[in-house]
């Protein structure tokens, strides 16, 4: 499956790069220079400009370049984990520090080891800088966000218990559960019919 950013993740990263229309070197020590939404590399030479719509469409084609890079299970072996909000935190990542890193960051780890070790990532020039300790912490606060877009559309469910709708009950991994203290003492045993259109499960207790 191949995924895009959201919304969300091109608004962080929008909110950390800002939109400069003249080449410009946030650290002296970059190699290259930086234009229009954090746009860096050889094609950016000193004292360039270019117009907001030019700087649009930059940002269009690297995020482009970076999402190929997170759906790729050589950089992000866990790719097909990945909520929305995992991958619009890893490509914003990738986007500020390249795939080497991403690859270095996600290589044997598991999401829990992925989301430990993203704020280390916060030096340039071997020096801790503010505005990217902010940035990883902004990153692993979106990475460790639940998708609650795919959190409604598949835990939502309907259970009726001996002719009574029960409030709570959950569809997760494709187990209906349901709270024991609203189902009652006798559910053990019953037979569930499950209405996969409407999303309901209806029980007999014994």
């Amino acid at each position: 499956m191949v995924r895009k950013i959201s919304k969300v993740g091109i608004d962080l990263i929008k909110s950390f790069e800002g939109c400069k229309l003249t080449a410009y070197k946030p650290v002296p020590t970059e190699q290259y220079w930086t234009i229009g939404w954090g746009h860096y590399g050889p094609d950016v030479k000193q004292g360039q400009k270019i117009t907001q719509a030019q700087a649009d469409a930059m940002l269009v084609a690297d995020l482009a370049k970076y999402e190929a890079y997170v759906n790729n299970p050589s950089y992000v072996p866990v790719t097909e984990k990945l909520n929305q909000n995992q991958f619009d935190a890893l490509t914003s990542f990738c986007y500020n520090c390249g795939a080497g890193n991403l690859k270095q960051l996600c290589n044997g780890r598991t999401l829990a080891q992925i989301a430990a070790s993203i704020t280390k990532y916060n030096k340039a020039g071997g020096s801790v800088l503010k505005g990217l300790v902010r940035r990883r912490q902004a990153e692993l606060d979106l990475f460790n966000t639940p998708d609650k877009k795919n959190t409604d559309s598949e835990d939502k469910v309907t259970a009726i218990v001996n002719g009574k709708r029960i409030e709570g009950a959950v569809l997760k991994d494709g187990t209906v559960l349901i709270p024991l203290r609203a189902a009652g003492d006798n559910i053990t045993g019953s037979k569930i019919n499950w209405d996969q259109k409407t999303k309901t499960a209806t029980l007999d207790t014994p």
